[in-house]
């Protein structure tokens, strides 16, 4: 064989030979490029839905939006009607009583309330709260069920024991529809008077037990009448000699041109069975005052109380500051009482409702011994009830939303003591709400 067809013969086995082998190198890459197409081809398939999914969560954001709020499952729709709330108090407070042999004395209190609201159907309401409340005690300061009906507060410092909490509010309200402007509540319910700024009559905490009704209705633009009644018992006692009150209340409110508030009325609270009879230790005041500050002749009543009410608020404001000054008077028409006139008369400065910002309120009372029922009177001033007199006053500012601190300062005349001594007492609040 010549060099010629030698050369030639080794070029076609170097073709061959090398041609297989890159023929098995083009076929394992376009295995990898069709593996590396599959894998694209998925990754953009998920990004496709990833999109969509994007797309139609915006659709149901934006629906929502339309809506003002979330929509929850049906399954668990009744979370809808349901509301919680409640509010908490630190206090710290010294008392001087210059009529007593030891006049100072300090303590810290408590008071913690939680409810539960709870919307039936668009005419029927549910509302349960519970509290703080110390307990009732008898003469001989031994204690009995229940808790004091003008105060929520709980003193520390009893060992560590654990605190009392009470029934508050329990009553079922209902608001027809077919009737606007009126609401009947049964039960344990909040009070259902107009009072105002005004506590002369009733302590704050006072939460009555019986049937109510109140109804608003506009009268002009500027004008809305209200009326307010209820009837319940004080003491059942399964005889005709139940202590019950009946209380009816009818008022105007007007809204001047410039915005300014005028609000009046006058209301009567008949209290029956109550003279020559006794209430139990409705709370530690009975016991310290006699019968809360009403007369008595150590043990019963001496009177009863059917009591005239006139009231009047009105709010403008005083260069930039809200501003309203407020007035009460109540008189007892029941026969035979010398003792039956009260009467109060107040301002309120400024508006504490954002943080940063502050409110005072200043008021005067002259609350004779029997011109109100004084176990549901104010339980701070001048220890509650009746025979006393005096200044308060109140300056809170809000921390933050829903936060409060406020000063309470009340010098006042316990007028039952003898001789008449100076009452001074300093109240230091730390509020939540919720």
């Amino acid at each position: 064989m010549t060099g010629k067809w030698k050369w030639t013969w080794t070029a076609v086995f170097a073709v061959l030979l090398f041609g297989t082998a890159w023929a098995d190198e083009i076929s394992e890459l376009r295995k990898e490029q069709e593996k590396l197409y599959n894998q694209l081809a998925e990754m953009n398939n998920r990004l496709l839905k990833m999109e969509a999914a994007q797309k139609e969560q915006a659709q149901k954001l934006a629906k929502v939006e339309e809506s003002g709020g979330f929509e929850i499952p049906e399954t668990l729709s009744w979370l809808e009607k349901i509301k919680l709330y409640g509010d908490f108090r630190y206090r710290y407070e010294c008392r001087d009583r210059d009529w007593r042999s030891d006049p100072k004395d300090d303590r810290h209190r408590i008071r913690a309330r939680v409810g539960v609201q709870f919307q039936i159907n668009e005419e029927y309401l549910f509302d349960f709260r519970v509290a703080t409340s110390e307990f009732l005690k008898d003469e001989n300061d031994a204690i009995i069920p229940g808790s004091a009906a003008n105060a929520a507060n709980q003193t520390l410092g009893d060992y560590w024991s654990g605190k009392n909490l009470w029934v508050d509010r329990a009553y079922v309200s209902y608001t027809p529809k077919a009737v606007e402007g009126l609401t009947i509540a049964a039960g344990k319910i909040y009070n259902p008077f107009y009072v105002g700024k005004s506590d002369l009559i009733w302590d704050g905490d006072v939460n009555p037990e019986g049937i109510a009704l109140q109804y608003t209705k506009p009268w002009t633009e500027k004008d809305e009448l209200f009326a307010n009644a209820f009837v319940g018992y004080v003491e059942e006692n399964g005889s005709s000699a139940d202590k019950r009150m009946f209380g009816g209340q009818v008022g105007l409110a007007h809204t001047f041109e410039d915005k300014s508030k005028a609000t009046f009325g006058v209301s009567y609270y008949d209290y029956s069975n109550v003279e020559g009879t006794n209430l139990p230790a409705i709370n530690d005041q009975v016991i310290d005052n006699g019968a809360a500050g009403n007369s008595n002749d150590g043990s019963n009543y001496l009177y009863d109380y059917n009591l005239v009410n006139a009231f009047g608020q009105y709010a403008f404001k005083l260069g930039s500051y809200p501003f309203a000054a407020f007035g009460d008077y109540v008189v007892n028409t029941a026969s035979g009482v010398k003792e039956d006139t009260g009467w109060l008369a107040g301002l309120t400065f400024n508006k504490a409702k954002d943080p940063g910002t502050w409110d005072f309120t200043y008021s005067y009372r002259d609350l004779e011994a029997d011109a109100v029922l004084g176990a549901f009177a104010d339980s701070d001033f001048a220890d509650g009830g009746t025979n006393v007199k005096g200044h308060k006053f109140n300056w809170t500012y809000m921390l933050a939303k829903n936060t409060s601190f406020g000063i309470s300062y009340y010098l006042a005349d316990k007028l039952s003591q003898k001789p008449n001594e100076d009452y001074k007492r300093i109240q230091f609040d730390f509020v939540v709400k919720f």
